[in-house]
């Protein structure tokens, strides 16, 4: 059976949507995604970046993120025929880590408690693919990545691109054939 780990924060969860909102209220601002140019908020106001990590490392910043489009339904169907492990780097903001596990619950409660992993280095996960916003987390793993394009990895050259839930449906699709 073909192992797939997953990742959280945009690839299942809309950490940017969040992360904008926090933004705007608190700047009363009304930035929208395109004006991001690719980047995050503290990059265009670097001035901001202290109190954006302070906003997203505070206990409930994660406790209501939207779930990506298409991802409950295509995980629930991988899960027929694949072992799916929802793997977090949630050490990046220690105080997400509740917020995190009782927003799967909420929302992925099909997704049984032993196959939710928190870690740090995502080499550990022994897994045949990762699917992943960040290409530093394929560094060390054994697998094959799966780049889940988000606004931030737009343009970065990668073999495996999943640019939605529809990608990753047809990319498991086309590997059972």
């Amino acid at each position: 059976m073909v192992r797939i780990a997953i990742d959280m924060d945009e690839v299942i969860a809309d950490f940017y949507y969040k992360d904008l909102q926090m933004y705007n209220d608190l700047y009363e601002s009304n930035l929208q995604l395109s004006d991001l140019n690719d980047q995050y908020v503290s990059e265009i106001y670097p001035e901001t970046d202290k109190i954006m990590k302070f906003i997203r490392n505070t206990k409930g910043f994660f406790k209501d993120l939207p779930v990506i489009e298409d991802a409950q339904e295509v995980i629930k169907e991988l899960m027929l025929t694949h072992e799916v492990f929802i793997t977090s780097a949630a050490m990046d903001f220690p105080n997400s880590f509740d917020d995190k596990f009782y927003w799967l619950q909420d929302k992925f409660p099909f997704i049984e408690k032993k196959n939710i992993v928190f870690c740090g280095n995502k080499s550990i996960i022994k897994a045949d693919y990762l699917i992943d916003d960040h290409i530093h987390h394929f560094d060390g793993f054994a697998g094959t990545g799966l780049l889940f394009t988000a606004h931030h990895n737009k343009q970065i050259d990668f073999p495996y691109r999943m640019n939605n839930w529809q990608d990753v449906r047809e990319f498991f699709n086309q590997l059972a054939e």
